[in-house]
């Protein structure tokens, strides 16, 4: 990946997606990047709660103006332009993300009791885009001391390649340390049984690091100023795993390839799980 041309971000005038838009400016910034805001006007819920549509497009426009101007507050060069549509959200920002390098969204997990039965938008938007979706959590901290990269790396290796390529690339642009983890392992029942019928798992372990001791050498032979590290972790649930590996970081990559209908319907558990307890910045990367 050379650059980060274009960054899509939805906007709806909320506090948590203010916290989305200051992170996809701070990129923005620190790459050269074009930062392009999307509002999305859904007919359904306006019709629902009575509004007139007039009224309407003039508070998008002020939730549109009010977000250049936070913007240009700290970054007031940066290249940047707003529009809204008509439609459903996550079709509208799935469909205009094909002219983009990356969708940036605030969570909006549990934020009402639609989307605790629909799904989060930003799962939604993940599984079907076609670009890097990164989700931000609500009480994301623009200034705590959030350090390195960290790209969950699963058993399939296609899956993981373009969250690997990006995350070797964010780690450049923002100079932190990439970090690649695997989690591995049974549920601990099961565990327990493989070992006394004379199993053991060591050799799932090591298979899993050496695995990553391939992909680290190859980062380091290509990026030899890059601090880059891999690390196999047994546990029961990648999920857990991965999310006390990150707690601390400034970004967590995935990767999918949930784009048909039939993966988005048998989306990975891992991801789905990541996203549904959000703590970090996480992107979702598509493997095509």
């Amino acid at each position: 990946m050379e650059t980060l041309e274009s960054i899509l971000v939805g906007i709806d005038g909320s506090e948590r997606g203010k916290k989305a838009l200051k992170w996809a400016a701070r990129l923005a910034n620190r790459e050269g990047a074009h930062l392009t805001l999307l509002a999305v006007i859904d007919p359904a819920s306006n019709e629902l709660v009575g509004s007139d549509h007039r009224v309407l497009r003039e508070a998008v426009e002020n939730v549109l103006g009010e977000a250049q101007e936070f913007v240009r507050g700290d970054y007031p060069e940066l290249a940047m332009d707003a529009s809204y549509v008509s439609g459903d959200i996550v079709e509208a920002l799935v469909g205009a993300a094909e002219s983009h390098d990356m969708i940036v969204m605030g969570s909006h997990h549990g934020a009402s009791v639609a989307e605790r039965v629909w799904g989060a938008k930003g799962l939604r938007v993940s599984v079907s885009a076609s670009v890097p979706t990164v989700v931000v959590p609500a009480d994301w901290d623009p200034y705590n001391e959030a350090k390195g990269i960290v790209v969950g790396v699963g058993p399939q290796d296609e899956v993981s390649d373009k969250a690997v390529e990006l995350g070797v690339h964010l780690a450049k642009v923002l100079e932190e340390p990439l970090e690649l983890i695997s989690s591995w392992g049974i549920p601990t029942l099961l565990s327990r049984s493989a070992e006394f019928m004379g199993g053991g798992l060591a050799p799932v372990g090591e298979s899993f690091q050496r695995n990553l001791d391939a992909r680290v050498a190859a980062i380091r032979a290509a990026e030899p100023a890059l601090e880059v590290e891999g690390h196999s972790i047994e546990a029961p649930s990648p999920t857990q795993a991965l999310m006390q590996r990150s707690k601390d970081c400034r970004v967590l990559l995935l990767g999918t390839h949930a784009r048909s209908a039939v993966s988005r319907a048998l989306f990975g558990s891992t991801t789905c799980g990541v996203l549904a307890h959000l703590q970090v910045p996480t992107a979702v990367v598509p493997m095509e």
